[in-house]
């Protein structure tokens, strides 16, 4: 075809259609929403979907609550990981305040991405060799139990994706409903970032036969701790 117009009226010509000779008006769709009532519940909702996914996560109030957590997941292993490695703990430049009073009562080190190593292609070995990487969350979608982060030269997508394990803090005031809001809120940021993080669960894939493997494509283990605020 050497048009648009000839490929257009062919078509039409097969459908036994008059040509169109002018742009149809758009046609409105109304999708219902999945709509919460409200922070306490949204937060709750999230959660569980996130564990059902197989991640593990609370929500907490304190640094308290915080400290309380981290014990009962990795036990005495930071110590282990901090004698064979003195950067395996891999974070976010800033991170909630309450979150980084906890890792300070614990004296677990915090490695900050950004100041990691000047090369970029360093950051990336380091965070391959790191025990835990440990981010902020910019949203939370509570119907599907996801973590949603921007991509930004001081945070690097590296964290999340190259350690085996995964530790994400998240607000109950960053926690949506649905993927269409975070997707509006996206979209009023006018200059949109290089990428958009979307985790929900433990990395996981299956080939044909449906084997299905996980911790292939990123971490093994995710958790989260939902900051009532």
């Amino acid at each position: 075809m050497s048009n648009v117009n000839d490929f257009i009226s062919k078509i039409a010509s097969k459908l036994g259609r008059p040509t169109p000779t002018e742009t149809p008006h758009p046609v409105d769709i109304l999708v219902p929403q999945y709509r919460l009532s409200d922070s306490g519940e949204r937060a709750a909702i999230f959660l569980l979907n996130w564990q059902t996914l197989g991640g593990k996560g609370a929500i907490v109030e304190s640094a308290d609550d915080i400290l309380l957590c981290l014990k009962e997941w990795f036990g005495d292993l930071p110590l282990a990981w901090l004698k064979d490695n003195h950067q395996a703990f891999l974070a976010w430049d800033q991170l909630p305040e309450v979150a980084e009073s906890a890792f300070s009562r614990l004296n677990w080190p915090l490695t900050r991405y950004a100041q990691s190593s000047l090369d970029q292609r360093d950051r990336y070995s380091i965070a391959a060799q790191a025990e835990l990487g440990i981010t902020g969350s910019d949203w939370g979608i509570a119907l599907s139990g996801t973590v949603v982060i921007n991509s930004a030269p001081q945070r690097g997508r590296a964290i999340s994706l190259l350690p085996p394990r995964h530790l994400a803090f998240i607000e109950t005031s960053k926690i949506r409903d649905n993927l269409y809001e975070v997707l509006e809120e996206v979209s009023a940021l006018g200059t949109p970032p290089a990428a958009i993080e979307m985790i929900s669960g433990p990395s996981r894939t299956s080939d044909i036969e449906m084997d299905l493997s996980i911790g292939v494509h990123g971490p093994i283990e995710v958790y989260v701790l939902v900051i009532n605020d």
